[in-house]
């Protein structure tokens, strides 16, 4: 048996506690990836998941196997990629992980070309909007949106979150368009919402240091800029959405840019999008090229 493999693949299968998922995330079948976890477990000669018909669980030995394999493979990957840095070209697999609409609109269109350029080099993308431990995954590299918390990773910036209103131009055939803040009050307004959380636009003025702050009102609300992005696009309403997501919308006619004279003031918006890893993927060449090719094709979105 390859423990190497093998502990790959109970590590896959602790993190998701799925066998199906695991082997999802492998390429492998979850008939072998559940033969690979039987043949470990009698070579250590202990049950390391409960299997019920609903779901697994560590036990109290996997979960120390989990603590160690994790520990053990973040170091041989680190090993491995420290020796790989003198090779003339970055390969292996990289590990991203990002937020799902930031990854599907941004990173995925550029995959095919980077993967391309660099044939020695497969990328495993994994979209989630919940932030992934680097220390205790196996995750090399990930984008994050937002202030980032004090924390033992390497963060290097992206470039700026922004986001703009906007609607689509037939939405105002029948209607003024506002000019000040104050105006989006006869307007209706999509808004990108939580669940129970009040939702306020904060604008400032290019020519004055105040702040004026709205509650804006309309007959959509979703806790995904996509649902906002499309009823905006059907001239359904006023958005306020990411800069990187509508902005070559914008420069085509296709969305028509508000109140450019009262930019979004502080909060979420003022902070930054950045690359963020482990300190044992500093050396990484893997880890360099792809935030380089990143930031040279899509840096500008972020200007």
């Amino acid at each position: 048996m390859d423990m190497l493999a093998a502990m790959r693949v109970f590590q896959r299968v602790a993190m998701t506690l799925s066998f199906t998922e695991a082997a999802e995330r492998l390429g492998l079948a979850p008939s072998s990836v559940s033969r690979q976890i039987d043949l470990l477990e009698d070579q250590l000669g202990v049950k390391l998941l409960t299997r019920t018909t609903r779901k697994l669980s560590l036990t109290e030995p996997g979960e120390l196997y989990k603590s160690r394999v994790d520990a053990l493979l973040a170091e041989f990957d680190a090993v491995h990629d420290s020796v790989a840095t003198f090779a003339s070209e970055p390969r292996g697999r990289l590990r991203v992980s990002v937020p799902r609409v930031f990854g599907k609109r941004v990173l995925s269109p550029l995959l095919p070309a980077f993967l391309k350029a660099h044939p020695k080099m497969s990328v495993e993308l994994s979209l989630t909007d919940d932030y992934a431990d680097l220390v205790e995954t196996d995750i090399d590299l990930a984008i994050r949106i937002g202030t980032l918390g004090d924390s033992t990773l390497i963060s290097r910036p992206l470039g700026r979150y922004r986001r703009v209103l906007c609607c689509h131009p037939s939405y105002l055939r029948t209607r003024a368009q506002p000019t000040e803040p104050a105006d989006l009050a006869a307007h209706n307004c999509l808004r990108y919402r939580q669940s129970g959380e009040r939702v306020v636009w904060a604008f400032s003025h290019r020519d004055r240091d105040v702040a004026i702050e709205i509650a804006p009102h309309g007959d959509l609300s979703a806790n995904d800029v996509e649902v906002l992005l499309g009823a905006a696009q059907a001239g359904g309403g006023i958005a306020l959405l990411p800069h990187w997501l509508v902005g070559d919308a914008i420069d085509r006619g296709e969305l028509v840019q508000l109140l450019p004279d009262y930019p979004l003031a502080g909060g979420r918006q003022a902070a930054g999008i950045h690359f963020v890893y482990a300190i044992n993927r500093r050396q990484s060449r893997k880890v360099r090229a792809f935030m380089a090719y990143v930031l040279d094709q899509a840096g500008h979105l972020f200007a």
